[in-house]
């Protein structure tokens, strides 16, 4: 048996493929094992839409007028008839009170009578060239001036007669004396005419004026009170004692208690109060962690259960900077709150009263359209906050600059931000 002269090479041929394939199965082996580069993919790509995002506060209040004004007496009097009671309610217009208007009408013939009189007095001093007292000052002047005028021609006469020794000196004597006498009448008579054309201008005329002006002031005044004889409701109300009347006051202007038909009241004296119904308001109390949420026109929802079924709209009217006196150790500082309520349809009046404890939910903040993210999506830089971001799953991602907004519980609110994908960093 002969030996082949190439086995050895063949066997050696075969050992290094054997070799090289145990090679490349442990390479393969090390290679599996070996950690993956990083890949720009790498983390969760979420979905993200627009929604609603509305923030809200709880209150309870209770509902009051927007206005309670005090009904007074017109004037001096005695109440003819009290209409109403407390807790009545009242249309605008409604007789609620009459007085007795007597005294008043006796004061206001005496008005117009002292008005009549001081409207002649001007009606005069406006003609007053031609009125009886100058014109018989002129009278008086002119009978002086004849008088003097005789009295020197008789003079002259008798002193050409006395020249001539008709007649005697002393008659000379006597009719010289008389004529000066005369001529002091005459001057005086100027005097009074001059005084009597004086009293029509100047001072005189105004005083006259004012006379004119303050009957006729004081005239109306009185026809106005009487006007207002009877009370009337300036607006839709209820009738409610007299607001800001304490015990001591009452007792002092003698409305302890309600007006009775008869009684004496005087001028100004509170006869009751008027709680507007047209215009409702709900006062309410807001704690030191929420008040700087709330602010003038934000929208409010009100329930309650003495209206239940009946859903009320109102907005935020007063919200007040100096918190409610109280201990301050017994918990957070307290701040009154107002809200105004719309007009009310006749109906909603029958059932909305006075004094209700009202549900408030006051709308703090609202977007309709927003965006809300994870806040591990929302990276930051130099240059501010980003999110990566793609409009789909096949379309190419890029980074987003945002803001932030409100925080809730899914996430953040971000503005600059498409519906789409952003990218959530970390393992896939």
């Amino acid at each position: 048996m002969t030996s082949d002269p190439r086995s050895p090479r063949k066997r050696y041929l075969q050992g290094g493929v054997a070799v090289a394939l145990l090679a490349l199965a442990v390479a393969g082996l090390l290679a599996s094992r070996a950690p993956a580069d990083p890949s720009p993919d790498s983390g969760r790509w979420i979905q993200v839409n627009s929604a609603p995002l509305i923030h809200q506060i709880g209150l309870v209040g209770k509902i009051e007028p927007q206005a309670t004004i005090s009904l007074t007496a017109p004037f001096d009097g005695n109440v003819l008839a009290n209409l109403v009671e407390q807790g009545q309610r009242v249309a605008a217009g409604q007789v609620l009170l009459k007085m007795d208007p007597s005294l008043v009408e006796i004061q206001l013939r005496e008005a117009l009578s002292a008005q009549l009189k001081a409207r002649r007095a001007v009606q005069e001093l406006q003609d007053w060239n031609n009125s009886a007292q100058v014109t018989r000052a002129r009278r008086t002047l002119r009978t002086s001036q004849m008088t003097v005028s005789n009295s020197e021609r008789k003079l002259n006469e008798s002193q050409n007669l006395f020249a001539r020794g008709i007649i005697p000196r002393n008659e000379l004597d006597d009719l010289s004396q008389l004529l000066q006498t005369q001529r002091l009448d005459l001057t005086a008579a100027q005097g009074e005419l001059q005084q009597a054309l004086n009293q029509g201008t100047g001072e005189y005329r105004q005083i006259a004026d004012m006379e004119l002006t303050n009957a006729t002031v004081k005239y109306e005044a009185l026809r106005t009170l009487l006007a207002g004889k009877d009370v009337t409701a300036p607006f839709a109300g209820i009738v409610v004692p007299a607001p800001g009347i304490n015990l001591a006051q009452a007792a002092s202007t003698g409305a302890a208690g309600p007006v009775q038909t008869g009684s004496k009241v005087g001028q100004g004296q509170v006869l009751f109060g008027l709680a507007n119904i047209e215009q409702l308001k709900i006062v309410s109390k807001v704690s030191e962690l929420d008040i700087n949420q709330l602010h003038q026109g934000q929208s409010v929802e009100i329930l309650g259960d003495g209206f239940d079924g009946e859903r009320l709209s109102g907005v935020v009217d007063i919200v007040s900077s100096l918190a409610l006196p109280g201990d301050a150790s017994s918990g957070s500082a307290q701040f009154p709150v107002s809200l105004s309520i719309p007009k009310l349809s006749r109906e909603q009046l029958q059932r909305v009263r006075l004094g209700m404890s009202a549900r408030l939910t006051i709308i703090t903040y609202r977007n309709d359209q927003a965006m809300v993210v994870p806040p591990a999506a929302i990276q930051r830089g130099a240059d501010g906050m980003s999110v990566e971001y793609r409009a789909s799953a096949d379309q190419p991602a890029k980074r987003l600059s945002v803001s932030v907004g409100q925080s809730t519980a899914e996430g953040v609110e971000v503005f600059g931000l498409q519906p789409g994908q952003v990218r959530l960093p970390g393992a896939p």
